[in-house]
């Protein structure tokens, strides 16, 4: 089970928002903050797992539960598809809800695809633009070096599956940055914990981890 910090989601007028408190000493907001800090949250930031924005449900199971079938689709879960698909709107609306709560000079990455011939997507789309306000874009890091089965189509979730399938860009430098993984949706974790451990290894100075959303079935 993937070890979630803090649920920081909720439920407002039947809109589904993302609210992380804001601390006022930000460097944002005219005070400085220290180096090593990711997230504007002292609470968020001391975390040692993954931070989740939501619930994800999938869309196959939601309409093949007679309990949900009938029923509107989950309105977060159909933005984080949204941006699964690249859509624009969806980049702009997790941007809205995440720019504000991470602090200037991270470097952002994400989690590579199962493919090594994704090279885009919705999640690589929104990492840059929140690398673009005053953090550094880190995108191109992580690769992915060789095909494995997508695993929303049932694939391997083994963390040494990861390992032995993303390295790091050498034209990328990793050493001393301050990085946060960001990934779309979240099962076990495993993902996002071997790229921490790949991006530590080559000398990384800290690295968080946040996913747009948890699966809940």
């Amino acid at each position: 089970m993937v070890e979630v910090s803090f649920w920081i989601w909720y439920s407002k007028r039947k809109n589904i928002r993302l609210r992380l408190h804001r601390i006022s000493w930000c460097m944002r907001h005219g005070k400085e903050v220290g180096r090593s800090m990711v997230f504007v949250n002292e609470e968020f930031d001391s975390a040692s797992g993954i931070i989740v924005c939501g619930y994800y449900k999938p869309y196959g199971k939601w309409k093949n539960d007679p309990e949900t079938a009938d029923a509107p689709y989950d309105l977060y879960s159909g933005k984080i598809l949204d941006l699964k698909e690249g859509k624009s709107g969806a980049v702009n609306y997790f941007y809205s809800l995440l720019d504000d709560e991470i602090c200037p000079g991270v470097a952002i990455a994400v989690v590579p695809s199962h493919s090594p011939e994704n090279k885009g997507g919705g999640l690589k789309a929104l990492a840059k633009k929140l690398a673009a306000h005053d953090r550094i874009d880190m995108t191109e890091c992580l690769v992915r070096t060789k095909e494995i089965e997508k695993l929303s189509h049932g694939g391997n979730r083994d963390k040494g599956v990861h390992l032995d399938s993303i390295a790091v860009n050498p034209d990328v430098p990793v050493a001393d940055e301050v990085v946060l993984v960001v990934d779309d949706v979240t099962t076990s974790g495993n993902s996002l914990y071997a790229c921490r451990d790949i991006l530590l290894a080559h000398g990384a100075k800290r690295v968080a981890l946040l996913a747009l959303g948890q699966t809940t079935h």
